[in-house]
């Protein structure tokens, strides 16, 4: 028969380096849990120290608190994993409450990783003052964890503490702190409360070698002046309310205030404003993470927006940079002390910059950004830190926790693309000078002068061929240039103005070389060589203006529009066809209706020129075949039309910049296409928006117009 027995768990004393060292992934991260144990031990000022002294060099953490007892040295400081805090979630002193910060009952053991003994020194208001010692290095001659001893002693006398407080004491260190070391410590420190809050009756000062004087860790006057700033609450049913104002320290732009609310349905799957997301009712799910409070803040570090700084704060670039970088990222505060993150390496725990790398969209970057999440431990039980405290535990609660964050970002990426002006510190070039190269009254002029003083053909030849190579370059410079007012002005506006001049300066110019070419031409025959050099400059000035044209509007809007939706369509799809990436796509029109809608046939054509030639353009890299499907929709006075293809699709996150102008995922686009489709829909008071998923599992995009 066999025999069966009981036995006894047993730790090794090697459990204290795990406990210790190996669940503390640096040396700061270690001291700042233990200056953490000072704030649950309701102390008004924490002093960080490394000295030197006879003994060597130490690590020193004194605080002011309310100390411990011998019983709760005993049976709770010296428990390993003990739950006294989770049993004891508040410390009360003179009247006031503090929610305590750890509940693992490890984060004693930090002490384990930066030396090899410590001591402790402690005065309760209702005990005495006391004095222990540690030697981890003995306790490992132990077998046994039960084995290992503290010898506490009690002293006849307190000259230390006034009242009360602990002190604690680490020699024998395990590493070298330089300054580098310490610096990021003094990071770390400075993260530990939130910098947007000052804490009430909680201050922290770091010694060290490397500093003239001690340190008080507070933020600087910077971070509480913000570029863009976002803020607000998330409730108990997952709805954002936030608020946010662009607040620029230049005086070349105004400060922008907005608000709204966000529902948990549309932030799950991703918010947007320009975006129809079909029902998924399989991965929808009630929002538990439980309410909180958020606070992002944002600045552009180029080096224009970082010389407005300068001259607000007094400090040199770098100094800026390193002001920001000390608190950058997304930052976690359980009842007001930091959870993440707790060292650089968990600064990106959300993955923003890997989010930013692998999109072809304005992102923003932990380096940008200081940001405050605020929860509690009754209302966000189920948001937890890893023993390890670098990451969240992986629950639901968390991915939806997550999601909301991912959503506040992507709104603040969005607001701020809109104020920001990336050209804000140039001056807008003027219209003149950008058509005097192209005007050909001074060539005229010349040749007038030059045939006047019976000047030879080489002569006329040589301003013709001049004036063809200044007409080369005030093309490339038009270009460049309407690339920059599509960016950062009103485009209809803007196309007025420019084409009024092109298309008035292109009949000039055209009746002029014809001219030039009949009169001069019998004389020599490289008059034609000039000419025809001097013409296609000619047309591909001309050929600029067209590609504006749907938006010289200005005699338009003097008489009603109407124009035939079907025959805008067909006309659309002979444009099309006409280019490479149209080759092998199958265009189902599905019997587009044949009536009138009010707006010029030149818009509604960019419109579908513009939707068709995206989809052509991804349906490449299909490997089968290619489709693009047209649908339509009858409402009260407006048609609504759906134009979806079974490309690679667009992403949720991506679906509301794609109508900003200048973002584009072509590798030579300029980003132009989507925003001018959404200028034109809104003259008629349309709208258009992208489905996510796509109805074809591509895009799909959206759009109505009015009925004539």
């Amino acid at each position: 028969m066999a025999r069966s027995r009981t036995i006894s768990m047993q730790f090794h004393p090697r459990a204290f380096s795990a406990f210790g060292a190996d669940l503390v992934t640096n040396d700061t991260v270690a001291v700042t849990e233990l200056v953490k144990n000072c704030y649950d031990a309701f102390a008004y000022h924490v002093e960080v120290e490394f000295g030197e002294d006879k003994h060597g060099k130490f690590i020193q953490i004194s605080d002011d608190g309310i100390g411990m007892t011998n019983d709760i040295i005993e049976n709770s400081w010296a428990v390993i994993a003990t739950p006294y805090k989770e049993k004891n979630p508040t410390v009360s002193r003179a009247g006031r409450v503090r929610r305590v910060s750890g509940n693992k009952g490890l984060g004693r053991f930090s002490a384990a990783r930066l030396g090899n003994v410590m001591h402790i020194w402690t005065k309760h208001k209702e005990d005495e003052f006391f004095h222990a010692k540690m030697d981890w290095n003995s306790f490992l001659e132990s077998n046994n964890v039960n084995d290992c001893r503290i010898q506490i002693e009690e002293l006849p006398q307190n000259d230390i503490f006034n009242p009360t407080g602990t002190i604690l004491r680490i020699r024998k260190l395990s590493s070298e702190w330089d300054k580098t070391k310490i610096d990021e410590l003094r990071d770390n420190l400075s993260r530990l409360v939130s910098p947007f809050k000052k804490l009430e009756q909680f201050t922290i000062t770091l010694v060290s070698p490397f500093y003239e004087a001690p340190i008080e860790i507070k933020p600087t006057k910077l971070i509480e002046q913000p570029t863009y700033r976002i803020w607000g609450n998330v409730d108990a049913g997952g709805t954002i309310h936030w608020s946010y104002i662009f607040d620029p320290v230049n005086d070349k732009q105004h400060e922008q205030n907005r608000s709204a609310s966000i529902p948990w349905k549309e932030a799950c799957r991703g918010f947007n404003t320009n975006a129809i997301f079909l029902d998924s009712q399989d991965t929808f799910q009630d929002y538990t993470a439980g309410p909180f409070t958020f606070e992002i803040r944002c600045w552009d570090l180029d080096n224009d927006s970082l010389d407005d700084l300068t001259r607000v704060f007094d400090l040199k670039r770098r100094a800026i940079r390193n002001i920001i970088s000390q608190y950058k990222g997304l930052s976690i505060y359980r009842d007001d002390v930091l959870v993440l993150p707790k060292s650089n390496a968990s600064k990106d725990w959300l993955g923003i910059d890997v989010r930013r790398i692998s999109s072809l969209c304005p992102r923003i970057s932990t380096s940008q950004i200081v940001g405050i999440l605020n929860i509690s431990s009754s209302d966000n039980p189920e948001i937890r830190d890893t023993t390890d405290r670098e990451k969240l535990v992986d629950t639901k609660e968390f991915e939806q926790f997550s999601k909301i964050i991912e959503t506040i970002i992507s709104q603040l990426e969005r607001l701020r693309t809109t104020d920001k002006s990336p050209e804000k510190h140039q001056e807008k070039p003027n219209i003149n000078s950008l058509m005097a190269p192209l005007s050909a009254q001074s060539l005229v002029r010349k040749i007038e002068d030059a045939v006047e003083k019976g000047a030879q053909y080489e002569d006329i030849l040589e301003y013709v061929k001049e004036y063809s190579a200044q007409n080369e370059k005030g093309i490339q410079n038009l270009q460049s240039r309407l690339t920059y007012y599509a960016q950062t002005a009103s485009l209809g506006s803007v196309a007025i103005v420019i084409l009024h001049e092109v298309l008035t300066g292109m009949t000039v110019i055209k009746r002029f070389l014809r001219r030039v070419f009949k009169e001069y031409s019998p004389f020599d025959t490289r008059t034609q060589e000039y000419f025809e050099d001097a013409e296609k400059s000619h047309e591909r000035l001309l050929d600029v203006a067209k590609s504006f044209s749907p938006l010289y509007r200005q005699d338009l809007r003097k008489t009603h529009n109407k124009c035939n939706l079907r025959a805008a369509l067909d006309s659309s799809i002979r444009l099309i066809r006409g280019q490479k990436s149209s080759i092998n796509v199958v265009i189902c029109e599905n019997d587009v209706p044949n009536l009138f809608v009010s707006m010029h046939d030149g818009e509604l054509q960019t419109i579908f020129v513009n939707l068709l030639d995206n989809a052509c353009y991804w349906l490449q890299k299909n490997i089968g075949e290619k489709i693009i499907d047209i649908n339509y929709e009858i409402l009260e006075n407006r048609i609504r039309i759906t134009i979806s293809d079974n490309g690679p699709g667009i992403k949720s996150e991506d679906a509301q910049l794609i109508f900003n102008a200048g973002v584009t995922a072509k590798p030579h686009g300029i980003g132009m296409g989507l925003a001018i489709v959404t200028e034109l829909l809104d003259c008629y008071d349309g709208k258009i928006a992208t489905v996510i998923p796509g109805t074809m599992e591509g895009a799909t995009f959206v759009f109505d117009v009015p009925i004539a």
